[in-house]
């Protein structure tokens, strides 16, 4: 079993990250976050769609992995994630977006095409209102009333691939925040050293690698178990969302305290990868829920 990107695949990664580091810099991310409504715009979105990322997952679940991650990577404020979520639980999505609705609340849910929830039902003639998440970079609501009827697709796959389309996000999310911290590390100086060269640092910063490394190698084995092992794939998606969800609020953790003072700024862009990593963290189930699914799953 190999589990490198393939040719193809690498250059959807390397697509994914020129494109967004150049529309979605820190200061873009920043701005739609607090000043924009809706925290995305109509060009943005439609260059997504011109890329063909909306139907991404037809490639198959490694490819949108590859570019989920990317996404977290770049911490882009889009509703592509919401869009491949309600795709994946059966929504009809050949023009338009999508959201999908969990326990009444649904991410990009205003103005969105159609609205599916976890059982793969299509909501329609519901109530869309504005909630406050933690994450300011996407846009929450609550959804209520309104009819629900059945739709077609793989329930139980779909939310396999929606669950580790969330845990490769955290994955980009963690990989970038390490990458600011082992920067900061090698550039702060103290006593006329860089900080890294100290052991408390470089052990943290050894930590932090460790933890991508995990959880990108499990988020990569779920992907692929959903496409060509579906006996595996429940035990490697669990896994996968555990280990990622945690090291994507665990790593900006970590690199808040090497950064220090500054890094509880306001002004520092790591508060949003802090806020994105623990609210992705408890989507689609927390890590204690999928160690217990996992115990479950190996009858322990």
């Amino acid at each position: 079993m190999n589990f490198d990107l393939s040719d193809d695949q690498r250059t959807i990664k390397a697509t994914a990250r020129e494109f967004l580091a150049a529309r979605y810099p820190l200061s873009e991310v920043r701005r739609l976050a607090l000043e924009d409504e809706r925290g995305w715009t109509d060009k943005q979105w439609s260059e997504i769609v011109d890329l063909g990322w909306p139907g991404i997952a037809e490639l198959g679940t490694v490819e949108m992995v590859v570019v989920a991650e990317e996404l977290g990577y770049a911490l882009a404020p889009t509703p592509l994630q919401s869009t491949w979520a309600a795709g994946l639980l059966g929504a009809d999505l050949s023009s338009g977006r999508g959201a999908l609705v969990v326990d009444d609340l649904a991410a990009d849910a205003e103005g969105a095409d159609v609205l599916v929830d976890w059982d793969g039902n299509t909501v329609t003639g519901a109530t869309v209102e504005p909630v406050k998440g933690l994450d300011p970079t996407r846009r929450w609501f609550r959804v209520t009333g309104g009819q629900r009827s059945a739709g077609g697709g793989e329930v139980e796959k779909g939310r396999g691939q929606v669950t580790v389309m969330n845990a490769a996000e955290s994955v980009g999310v963690a990989t970038r925040a390490m990458e600011m911290a082992i920067e900061y590390a090698k550039d702060r100086k103290q006593f006329d050293r860089p900080i890294g060269t100290y052991q408390a640092v470089s052990h943290a910063c050894a930590q932090m690698l460790l933890e991508v490394e995990g959880a990108r190698s499990a988020v990569y084995w779920a992907a692929w178990a959903l496409d060509h092992e579906p006996e595996t794939a429940p035990l490697a998606v669990a896994c996968a969302k555990s280990y990622a969800g945690d090291a994507g609020r665990r790593v900006p953790r970590a690199a808040l305290q090497v950064h220090g003072g500054i890094g509880f700024t306001w002004e520092h862009d790591l508060h949003f990868f802090l806020k994105r990593g623990e609210a992705n963290a408890h989507a689609y189930g927390d890590g204690a829920a999928h160690r217990e699914r996992i115990a479950a799953l190996t009858g322990l």
